[in-house]
């Protein structure tokens, strides 16, 4: 069993809230969709020019150049990857700007807080805080 968190052992005073969750996905999600749209109608561009699609001969047709019917949905996909990659890095790139602003936050409020109560508790201001002038404060 864990210990509970250092927040939760705190019973007074203020806390910092948690930090905010950033979106998965940034501005190019609009892209992505209409990547996504242009590829699956290339794609059933590709096999409309790529096969014979009658239902007593169905099979792949023989004058068709398989390089240049298939180029445009490989396209469309590989820009989708691509797309997918960089969401993943700004994302993660944002999330750790995000912690790294949170926890310098963190410090500094912790900081305050305990200033507070160093000034609340420590009565003759030797920077000691003792047992008397915790207990001559409740």
């Amino acid at each position: 069993m864990l210990p509970d968190s250092r927040d939760s052992r705190i019973t007074e005073g203020p806390r910092l809230p948690s930090p905010p969750q950033p979106r998965r996905r940034g501005s190019l999600e609009f892209y992505e969709w209409i990547l996504l749209i242009l590829l699956l109608g290339s794609l059933g561009l590709a096999v409309a020019t790529s096969y014979t699609l009658d239902p007593d001969n169905v099979g792949i047709k023989e004058d068709v150049n398989f390089t240049e019917a298939w180029s445009l949905p490989i396209f469309f996909f590989l820009a989708l990857v691509i797309f997918d990659y960089f969401a993943g890095k700004r994302y993660g790139d944002f999330n750790k700007e995000i912690l790294a602003q949170w926890k310098e936050d963190k410090i500094q409020f912790m900081k305050m807080f305990t200033e507070d109560a160093r000034r609340k508790y420590d009565k003759n201001n030797d920077g000691k805080i003792s047992d008397e002038e915790i207990k001559d404060s409740d």
